[in-house]
C-alpha cells in the first residue's frame, strides 16, 4: 500500500479512526476538513476491505482503529522500512472531530519548527520523535499546492535552486492541481534519503526544510540522514507514542461492523446485507 505523503501516519495519529465516518454518524465527516481532503479514497476502502477479511475470520472483535495501525505499520515494512509491534486494543470513536479540532492537532505544511515542536509537545512528544516522524515523507507524493507558495510569485531562499527549478517545471502555476514526489532521491523506498535532501535544500515543504534551517532540530536531521539504523530506532518510538494517543479502550467506543459508519447509524438492509456478504467471499474465494 503506497503512503499518500505523511497520510496513512495522519489516519493513524486520531487512534480512533473517526477519520474514516463517511458523515452518516451526524455533521460534517472529518474527510471534509481541509487538511484532509488529499487522503485518497482508496485508502479508505483497503481500511474497509481489510476489515471485511478480519471479520470474517474472527467475527466483530478487532476495531477500524487497530487495523489502521497494523496498515500503517504494514506500509512502512512493504516499503523497505523498520518491523514493529503495534499495541492493540483500541476502539473506534462514535463522534467526528470538528474543522477546527482536525486544524489545531495537524502540522500544516507551511509550519515552522517552532509551530510543530509546539504542536508535538503537547502531546507529549519531543524534538526528536517531531523530526523522526516527518521522515514519513521520505515515500510518497504531494500535490503542488501544498508547497507553491515557496516557489511563486518569490522563490524561497532556504531552497535550492535547481530544485525549485525542477518543481516549477511540474508545477508551472501556484494552482497547479499537479503532484509530486516527496522524496527526489528514493521515492518508494522508506529510508534516511529524507534527511539528505533536507541537508541538500531539497525538502519539500517549509515545514520539511525549516527542520533544517532551525538550530534546535538540525543537529537531529544530520544525525538521521548519516545514520539510518538510528532513524528507524527513532521513528519506531515515534509511531509508538502517537499511536497511543488519546485511545478508546474498554466501554469507551465501540468496534464498528463497517469502518465508515458508526453501528448504530446502520439500518437493517437485506440488499446491502447481500451485496457485503457476496463482496466478502468474492475476496476470500
Amino acid at each position: 500500500m503506497q503512503i499518500y505523503s505523511r497520510r496513512i501516519v495522519k489516519m493513524k495519529a486520531g487512534c480512533d479512526s473517526s477519520v474514516l465516518l463517511d458523515g452518516s454518524a451526524g455533521g460534517p465527516s472529518e474527510q471534509t476538513a481541509i487538511p484532509n481532503l488529499t487522503l485518497r479514497k482508496k485508502s479508505f476502502k483497503i481500511i474497509d476491505y481489510l476489515m471485511k477479511r478480519v471479520q470474517a475470520k474472527c467475527g466483530q472483535v478487532v476495531s477500524c482503529s487497530d487495523i489502521t495501525a497494523i496498515a500503517a505499520r504494514d506500509s512502512v515494512v512493504l516499503t523497505d522500512g523498520p518491523k514493529y509491534d503495534v499495541p492493540l486494543g483500541r476502539k473506534n470513536g462514535l463522534n467526528f472531530a470538528t474543522e477546527q479540532a482536525t486544524i489545531d492537532n495537524l502540522v500544516a505544511p507551511f509550519a515552522n519548527t517552532t509551530t510543530i515542536l509546539d504542536r508535538l509537545a503537547a502531546k507529549g512528544l519531543d524534538a526528536t520523535d517531531a523530526v523522526a516522524l516527518s521522515g514519513a515523507h521520505t515515500i510518497g507524493i504531494s500535490h503542488c499546492t501544498s508547497f507553491t507558495e515557496r516557489l511563486y510569485p518569490n522563490q524561497d531562499r532556504t531552497m535550492d535552486k535547481t530544485f525549485a527549478n525542477n518543481l516549477k517545471r511540474s508545477c508551472p502555476t501556484a494552482d497547479s492541481n499537479n503532484t509530486v514526489n516527496m522524496d527526489i532521491r528514493s521515492p518508494n523506498v522508506f529510508d534516511n534519503k529524507y534527511y539528505v535532501d533536507l541537508m541538500n535544500r531539497q525538502g519539500l515543504f517549509t515545514s520539511d526544510q525549516d527542520l533544517y534551517t532551525d538550530r534546535r532540530t538540525r543537529g537531529i536531521v544530520t544525525s538521521f540522514a548519516v545514520n539510518q539504523s538510528l532513524f528507524f530506532e527513532k521513528f519506531v518510538i515515534g509511531m509508538i507514542k502517537m499511536g497511543q494517543l488519546n485511545v478508546l479502550t474498554g466501554g469507551q467506543g465501540e468496534i464498528r461492523n463497517r469502518c465508515d459508519r458508526r453501528n448504530k447509524d446502520k439500518k437493517v438492509d437485506i440488499a446491502t446485507v447481500v451485496e457485503e456478504l457476496e463482496e466478502t467471499f468474492s475476496a476470500l474465494f
